[in-house]
């Protein structure tokens, strides 16, 4: 079950994609954020991010907790990519060991089953427009959590309340 991925010109010029913000969503101790990708053409499908996000949970890690400096900390966001060759890419991130942002894994349906999400590419880590949320995320990890402020849940809290 693959799609025949076709690169008709794969240096095209770069055209900027709509970003959704998603609610937060919860589940056996993950919190994850989380953002929609729509490339031109293409729909966000509910049902599609619903799946997804099930399925990310179900294949995350135990999730840990803040106060602990080993292993990871239950916070992390996922992205749902409705690219042109792939009905949803959806890459899951989250964070360990204070400062050091985990790729989890890739996910990816096909057009036989839009809504059954099997591995991805595991060397993959994203694509450009998946990136720039990757780097709204990483400067809002450093500058809300990783900072002298206020009591870590507190900065946990402006951290997952921040959206790009």
């Amino acid at each position: 079950m693959t799609d025949q991925i076709q690169h008709p010109n794969h240096l095209a010029p770069y055209k900027h994609r709509q970003t959704h913000n998603l609610s937060l969503a919860s589940g056996k101790g993950w919190q994850l954020k989380r953002y929609a990708i729509v490339a031109k053409g293409r729909v966000l499908s509910e049902t599609a991010v619903k799946a997804a996000t099930n399925a990310a949970f179900d294949r995350l890690p135990e999730a840990g907790t803040l106060d602990k400096p080993e292993g990871n900390h239950g916070i992390g966001f996922q992205l749902f990519h409705f690219s042109e060759q792939i009905p949803l890419v959806s890459p899951v991130f989250y964070w360990m060991w204070g400062s050091v942002l985990s790729n989890a894994l890739q996910m990816r349906s096909y057009s036989e089953a839009p809504y059954k999400l099997v591995d991805g590419v595991a060397e993959v880590v994203g694509c450009i427009w998946e990136m720039e949320i990757v780097q709204h995320e990483i400067n809002a990890w450093r500058d809300l959590v990783l900072n002298d402020g206020q009591e870590p849940q507190q900065r946990v809290r402006a951290y997952l309340s921040s959206v790009l």
